[in-house]
């Protein structure tokens, strides 16, 4: 095709310097034509395929794959035919002897466009719309690659972001992610868009109806949910961006994190980051747009919101166990057989009588081991030292570091006698009790400075006592986080 330098050079000898048509094709081999054409159309010229191209192989199969889109049309939308698929029927059926990137390609021309694909640019008044989801990553936390469940929250007018991460997608997991945006926008706006997930209520006839907990968190924050449509996920197409924006920027190469706090801060850390930025098509800034909105956000409850669920339990008579989602966790012997409340937090539990809070555990997924704390169980295992060894409370127990080196110690002063040793190692641990932990930690180094580790437990009860008295001040012996 011509091109339009040279369309410029006939007109400017034609036009400038008069030069003839006939003379212009002479000088540029072009046809008398064309330089006419030139001399009417400045360009760019398109180009026009005067005539189809003939397919002598998938011509004569055209409309039969015509016949299959067609019926696609009536199929449900994850069981169409694929381009390959339907160049596998062709040379199955039809045999069909010419190339798949020619069906390809003929596919991707002719297959009928999906209606209803075109959306409105929008714009959202401050303080009205928030978008919520959850989306999942994987991540390395201490060294494992896991695959979590996060929490993508965004005002739709400032478009301030928040992301919080969980190691499962359930319904405190919801509760805590809200109140953690509430608490980072400073404000609550009037409205909620979400999918209809199973975690906050159910559809019935078509209608999304949200679980009492749900209910509650709009009750205590004065705001109203709306749901899409079933699988009509650009209702709240902020959101829907944001996730995969998130794992693109804030997770990509997979990252290496400590635990699930230290991943927080660095999400926290990132989507504060973003008010900085200026947002395609926007004359301010993220977190200049946050300021003009939180002037229209609802205010934050006095009280604050329990972020929980709340089941009610008992707990065994036998091991002083309660059952939650398959797993045991454990209590004071002393409430053996009665009857307690959970509060199940996003990552930890709370079990609860009628007042007061009576064991607090890291939640646990799936079937397992049943979490317990030695706390626990230190009354029955001073009846019974001899199961010390196997007693599942202590191979789960975490002791600070001065108890711990004091245990090696009795082990090794009483030798093969073991159940003695462990016997003084509980009295040790009943003094716990008695004083805060500091003082108990500090108690553990000294008697080891002192080499009194042959009758720990009496002489470090009277050790305690004068520390408590001001008698004993403790100056060589520095106690680890105390």
């Amino acid at each position: 095709m011509i091109k339009v330098a040279e369309i410029e050079r006939i007109r400017w000898r034609h036009f400038r310097e008069g030069v003839s048509v006939r003379a212009l094709a002479l000088e540029f081999g072009r046809s008398r034509k064309t330089i006419q054409r030139a001399l009417a159309d400045p360009g760019p010229w398109e180009y026009r395929r005067q005539r189809q191209r003939p397919s002598p192989v998938l011509g004569p199969v055209a409309k039969v794959i015509e016949g299959w889109l067609e019926q696609d049309q009536l199929a449900p939308r994850k069981q169409r035919h694929t381009a390959h698929r339907i160049y596998e029927r062709l040379v199955a059926e039809q045999e069909f002897r010419g190339g798949e990137s020619s069906v390809r390609r003929w596919v991707r021309e002719h297959r009928p466009k999906p209606r209803g694909t075109l959306t409105l640019p929008l714009a959202h008044d401050p303080g009205v719309d928030a978008q919520f989801d959850f989306g999942e990553a994987q991540v390395r936390l201490g060294g494992e690659l896991v695959k979590l469940q996060l929490f993508c929250a965004r005002l739709a007018h400032s478009t301030r972001d928040v992301v919080r991460a969980y190691r499962r997608q359930t319904r405190a997991a919801w509760l805590d992610g809200h109140v953690h945006a509430f608490s980072v926008w400073d404000g609550v706006p009037e409205r909620g868009w979400y999918d209809n997930p199973s975690q906050l209520g159910q559809l019935r006839e078509g209608r999304f109806v949200a679980c009492e907990e749900f209910l509650g968190l709009q009750s205590a924050y004065g705001f109203r949910a709306h749901h899409c449509n079933p699988r009509s996920g650009w209702e709240k197409g902020l959101v829907e961006g944001l996730v995969g924006y998130m794992r693109r920027n804030y997770l990509t190469p997979v990252p290496t994190f400590a635990n699930l706090e230290e991943l927080n801060r660095h999400l926290d850390q990132r989507t504060a980051a973003e008010e900085r930025l200026r947002r395609q098509g926007q004359t301010t800034t993220v977190g200049e747009r946050l300021a003009e909105e939180r002037g229209r956000l609802g205010p934050l409850p006095e009280r604050e919101f329990l972020a929980c669920t709340r089941h009610p339990v008992v707990a065994s008579r036998g091991q002083a166990l309660i059952r939650f989602e398959r797993r045991g966790y454990s209590v004071p012997t002393r409430y053996a057989g009665q009857r307690l409340w959970v509060r199940a937090y996003a990552e930890r539990l709370e079990v609860w009588d009628s007042r007061n809070c009576v064991a607090r555990h890291a939640r646990a997924p799936g079937v397992g081991d049943p979490v317990v704390d030695f706390w626990h169980y230190l009354p029955v295992l001073e009846r019974k030292p001899g199961a010390f060894d196997q007693a599942l409370p202590v191979r789960q127990a975490r002791f600070p570091k001065e108890a711990e080196e004091l245990l090696l110690a009795l082990e090794e002063r009483w030798g093969a006698d073991r159940r003695r040793a462990h016997k003084e190692f509980l009295l040790v641990c009943t003094l716990h009790q008695q004083v805060d932990q500091v003082r108990w930690r500090a108690a553990c180094a000294t008697a080891l400075a002192r080499g009194e580790v042959s009758a720990a437990g009496r002489k470090m009860s009277t050790l305690l006592r004068q520390m408590v008295s001001g008698k004993v001040v403790l100056r060589r012996h520095p106690v680890a986080g105390g």
